[in-house]
């Protein structure tokens, strides 16, 4: 687990620049969320648009959106493939989504196309200190 100036940010997940997580299951899918610094950095978070279950999208591509006081932003896809199951219960319990943002918060879940080439794209393991250090010295200049 990596923590910096309140963060955290598990080091075993795959992180996109625009901070959803995403961690593979031991089934082969791939569960999806936003993680604790975008979270934070949206602020309180007052709608969340979602997929429907079987859509496909490429890696990079928008899934979804937020919409808070402060921000309003596109979900982009850590992965390529379909999605197998959405959490449709995040839309009645927004706060999860910085409450619990690794485990209850999740928002999506993908079956993907191409994993192993798009994983190579993600920022994981030692790289994610560093990376987070920059992203968080990067939002104190805003």
């Amino acid at each position: 687990m990596v923590e910096i100036e309140g963060y955290n940010l598990p080091d075993e997940l795959y992180y996109t620049k625009d901070h959803t997580w995403a961690r593979v299951e031991d089934d082969g899918t791939v569960t999806v969320g936003l993680d604790a610094f975008g979270a934070k950095a949206a602020g309180n978070i007052e709608f969340i648009d979602l997929p429907m279950e079987d859509d496909e999208f490429e890696t990079g591509e928008a899934f979804g959106s937020l919409e808070s006081a402060k921000w309003v932003g596109g979900l982009l896809m850590p992965v390529g493939g379909a999605i197998s199951a959405v959490n449709e219960g995040i839309e009645d319990e927004l706060g999860l989504l910085s409450e619990d943002p690794y485990g209850e918060g999740w928002l999506i879940k993908i079956k993907p196309s191409n994993l192993k080439d798009d994983l190579k794209t993600l920022v994981h393991g030692n790289d994610v200190g560093q990376w987070l250090k920059k992203e968080i010295a990067n939002r104190k200049k805003k």
